[in-house]
């Protein structure tokens, strides 16, 4: 075993890099429940019903006094701001391969974009999927997706429905992207 590998292995985590993860987690809890409320005034734009039939009721966010787009961002944090505690856990874990507390830091903030970007990414993916697998929608394929009654344009609610499936799959595979960047910023950092 290599020498810096042994001594990454048996040492413990100093104060600032305690620090510098629970500053990361906060960090990546708000930006979870920003992303959140962000992609929610997307998938508002495809599917309004999506929350007026569904979200709305499911968060108990009734007043209708609150615009619906307002409201539509709150589903969105509340459903995703709790994302932030396992990707800012996992992804804080890949920072302790970076040499220094300052490089680890550094580290962990690039690695945010790259998590949110992919998180984006798959999501889109998803509703796209959406639409591609609802041209000619045959009901029974979605038996047990919960579609309220009233609901009028019923394929775009299923394709923010897959949407927002897509984007919590897409927050569970960003802890890979996250991980491989790391990597990828440590070896370009040891090159320099």
């Amino acid at each position: 075993m290599k020498n810096e590998t042994k001594q990454f292995l048996l040492s413990h985590p100093t104060a600032e890099q305690i620090l510098i993860i629970i500053a990361y987690l906060v960090l990546t809890i708000a930006a979870a429940g920003l992303f959140g409320a962000i992609h929610d005034q997307i998938s508002y734009t495809v599917s309004p019903e999506y929350y007026t039939q569904f979200k709305f009721y499911q968060f108990n966010l009734h007043n209708e006094a609150i615009p619906e787009r307002i409201r539509a961002a709150q589903v969105g944090f509340l459903a995703s701001w709790w994302m932030g505690i396992p990707l800012g856990l996992l992804t804080c874990l890949a920072g302790f391969i970076h040499k220094t507390p300052a490089l680890m830091r550094r580290a962990l903030l690039w690695s945010l974009p790259v998590i949110i970007a992919f998180v984006l990414a798959v999501s889109l993916c998803g509703l796209v999927y959406g639409f591609i697998k609802t041209a000619h929608l045959d009901m029974r394929d979605f038996n047990n997706w919960i579609i309220p009654h009233g609901v009028i344009n019923i394929r775009n609610f299923l394709c923010v429905g897959t949407m927002h499936e897509a984007a919590y799959f897409g927050g569970a595979l960003s802890i890979t992207a996250a991980w491989t960047f790391h990597f990828i910023y440590r070896w370009w950092y040891l090159k320099k």
